[in-house]
């Protein structure tokens, strides 16, 4: 078991989530997020993660997203996570998958929102600014994925949030906070429970 999962019994009693427009959607706490680079094939590290958690299957051409998730899917399901793609909503629907997770370009789109009339579909947005904290709201999401809280191989030499400006900024969203970027256990231990719903990640779960 990945050492990030060890913070599991720190967010026991935080694991529903209402919101205004969609009702009692479950958001998850831990996140595996997939990488055309570091890591195309999230398969080999699902059972690594806590029952519960979510994999977010990141990938732009959508005949490789769709391969991934038809394969992904239904072993993803079996161990009781729920698994997200990257902003195609259609393609979500039509492969079983649990939601989407939308880019921070796509929700300033003008008049962008995500309506989905499945139970429990779940949309997540990126976000990396103020600003953007909002538009996800406005877009439909349930929850956040607000990054870099610290420096990541994902963008090297791009200026993280750091600690302070992360937890300013999760306290002022309207909505559930997922710290990403630079996540491990010991550094996510810093981070104020208070401030965020969970932690999502790329190599945490196999270092």
């Amino acid at each position: 078991m990945a050492k990030l999962t060890k913070l599991n019994g720190r967010y026991n009693k935080r694991l529903t989530r209402s919101c205004a427009s969609r009702s009692q959607i479950v958001v998850p706490r831990f996140y595996l997020l997939s990488d055309p680079i570091r890591l195309p094939d999230p398969g080999l590290l699902l059972d690594q993660l806590p029952r519960g958690a979510c994999v977010i299957l990141r990938h732009r051409d959508p005949s490789v997203l769709n391969t991934l998730a038809r394969r992904i899917i239904p072993q993803a399901h079996r161990l009781g996570l729920s698994v997200l793609l990257s902003e195609h909503v259609r393609l979500a629907l039509k492969t079983g998958a649990d939601g989407v997770h939308v880019s921070q370009k796509s929700t300033q789109r003008q008049h962008m929102r995500i309506t989905v009339a499945k139970p429990g579909f779940i949309v997540t947005a990126a976000a990396h600014d103020r600003r953007a904290l909002w538009r996800a709201g406005e877009a439909g999401a349930d929850a956040i994925l607000l990054s870099p809280v610290f420096p990541t191989a994902s963008h090297p030499g791009a200026q993280a949030l750091g600690l302070l400006r992360f937890m300013a900024l999760a306290r002022l969203s309207p909505l559930p906070i997922i710290a990403l970027g630079g996540v491990r256990f010991a550094n996510a231990r810093r981070i104020n429970i208070s401030a965020v719903h969970g932690f999502a990640a790329i190599e945490s779960w196999h270092t």
